[in-house]
């Protein structure tokens, strides 16, 4: 079983929005998109496992701010007429809905078992498409509507910009189907573990959480015939202590005294007994070592790549309770090398059938992407939840050849120039670090030979209708008359794609072409070869010989018609 969607309303800066998931999901987003509120929105739900405590009730900065403030405008615009009518319980029903109330709900599927079918049955329900699936959700609302209503409007008329008052709200969690609360017993059988980003927890402080994580994996994992000998051990241990004698010094003032003759008595009585504790204290007192220091003795990086293998161990040997396991930016302080152990790890223990464990992971890294598939991910961006799910196989083949292909930049840059290899690279890159009195924002990427349209099929799905964005293309005519024109379509169809090919076959051609660069280019160079020809020959070299000379103004060059409408049309969008 996995949880197929995740619906939340009125949540921070969520105001209503469906995640779907598959059982690897990775989700994406630029800076405040919401990843970390995502997680914190299915922890309200779910029963948190983690190491940290998280409250299920709210603050009023949890609230999603646009939605409160509509609520209170509407207030502010009808308050003599919601006054009047305050006993009309049809008129109030109109009131009460629009009262922002928090709500996650999660949508499980793929039960296969009995056993999984047992522990969700009473959440079962039908999706829209007349699908079995089963929903729980959670909600933090006013629990008695006109006393709410009632208190705002006593606060609009005595306080200036009042605030809700969230102290008139409760959580609630319950199944959809028939709105019945859910025990804390029952939640338990579903878990939400997260590892986060800032996860420096072998680090020396007086809270560390890697001394819960140790304790919990010994007693889960230790033998009876472990747990005999480090009770047989500690049972010797406090034999030992039972024998020292020294601690009864402090007496001997007292003994030499004639007055406490009879003291010596109840002196010789008296020994040490440890109070031996149970085998669960003594494992909290037990960290982990890495070679012969301790681990929080070791570098961040080091400590993070440790801790992250050990709680996805963790939290993975379960097979009777669902588990969630959520991973922030795995790529977080880790060296290149302990980065690809930990990525691979990743990927590999997903590839092992888990059918109670459920893989999330957000992230800012390219290789994340590419090494785990694109079409496990899903982008958060405008209140969107956009899955990659659809898209090209040969694609998703391509970058996980290619993992350090930066496909972020393809999805999330404002302004953008797609080429085909190294050279319009360098030259286009050339051209624009050459203008002066702009700062350059434009982002060229050369995608090799995988074909255009599938990038900017994947870049329409984000930026469709987007104006703050835009994509150019350039691309060379080859000799292709009918794929020049398969890419025009896009140029003409959309308003923030621009395609421009070449006139000649490549770009060579129409850099020599261009103005006096035929000569220009000869003269430079001091060669009798045609410049084009001269270009491609060695192609990436003499292309980057060229841009060199261009940026310390050694030569002139006029650019090519289309790239010189591509660079203008990126750059006035």
């Amino acid at each position: 079983m996995y949880i197929k969607n995740i619906h939340i309303e009125n949540f921070r800066n969520f105001h209503c929005i469906d995640i779907p998931l598959k059982k690897l999901t990775i989700v994406i987003g630029e800076n405040d998109a919401g990843k970390t509120n995502f997680l914190d929105a299915v922890r309200l739900v779910l029963n948190n496992n983690g190491f940290m405590y998280s409250s299920r009730s709210l603050s009023i900065t949890d609230i999603n701010k646009d939605s409160a403030d509509v609520f209170l405008n509407y207030l502010k615009d009808n308050t003599d007429e919601i006054t009047k009518n305050l006993n009309d319980n049809e008129f109030m029903k109109a009131v009460y809905e629009k009262i922002p109330i928090v709500k996650v709900r999660i949508s499980f599927a793929d039960a296969k078992t009995e056993y999984q079918k047992q522990l969700l049955k009473d959440w079962i329900n039908l999706t829209d498409e007349e699908e079995i699936c089963f929903e729980v959700e959670y909600s933090f609302a006013p629990t008695k509507l006109r006393e709410f209503i009632e208190e705002c409007l006593f606060l609009q008329d005595k306080v200036e910009n009042f605030m809700l008052p969230v102290e008139k709200y409760e959580y609630r969690i319950y199944s959809v189907n028939n709105f019945k609360g859910i025990n804390k017993d029952k939640l338990k059988n579903f878990n939400i573990s997260v590892i986060n980003a800032e996860r420096d927890t072998f680090s020396e402080s007086d809270k560390q959480n890697s001394y819960k994580i140790v304790s919990s994996l010994i007693e889960r994992s230790i033998t009876k015939e472990d747990r005999a000998q480090i009770e047989d051990s500690y049972n010797k241990f406090f034999d030992e202590i039972q024998d020292i004698k020294s601690f009864k010094k402090i007496f001997e003032k007292m003994q030499e005294n004639e007055k406490f003759e009879n003291l010596k008595d109840f002196i010789d009585e008296m020994k040490l007994i440890p109070n031996f504790p149970n085998l669960k204290n003594i494992f909290t007192n037990i960290n982990i070592g890495y070679g012969e220091e301790f681990l929080y003795q070791k570098g961040l990086g080091t400590r993070n790549f440790m801790y992250l293998v050990l709680l996805f161990s963790y939290f993975q040997n379960n097979d009777k309770i669902f588990n969630l396991l959520c991973i922030e930016e795995p790529e977080a302080h880790l060296c290149v090398n302990n980065f690809n152990l930990v990525l691979d790890f990743i990927k590999k223990s997903a590839e092992v059938q888990n059918d109670f464990m459920q893989l999330l992971i957000t992230s800012h890294n390219p290789k994340v992407i590419n090494k785990l598939k694109l079409n496990n991910v899903v982008i958060l961006k405008n209140q969107k939840a956009i899955s990659l799910d659809k898209v090209d196989v040969g694609l998703v083949n391509y970058l996980a050849k290619r993992p350090n292909f930066d496909i972020l930049k393809i999805l999330f840059s404002k302004r953008l120039i797609l080429v085909e290899g190294p050279t319009e690279e360098m030259f286009i890159n050339t051209m624009l670090d050459k203008e002066v009195g702009i700062l350059n924002e434009i982002e060229v990427i050369a995608i090799g030979h995988k074909g255009y349209k599938t990038f900017l099929d994947i870049w329409l799905l984000i930026h469709k209708d987007d104006p703050t964005s835009c994509i150019g293309v350039v691309r060379d005519f080859d000799d292709q008359p009918n794929a020049k024109n398969e890419h025009q379509v896009y140029d003409d169809t959309y308003k923030n794609i621009f395609v421009r090919t070449t006139e000649k076959y490549t770009l060579e051609d129409d850099l020599a072409a261009a103005g006096a660069n035929e000569q220009n280019i000869k003269d430079y160079f001091d060669t009798d070869e045609d410049a084009a020809k001269f270009l491609k020959d060695s192609k990436t070299d003499n292309m980057r010989r060229l841009c060199e000379a261009i940026s310390e103004n050694e030569i002139v060059i006029e650019m090519p018609k289309h790239i010189g409408e591509i660079i203008e049309c990126v750059k006035n969008y």
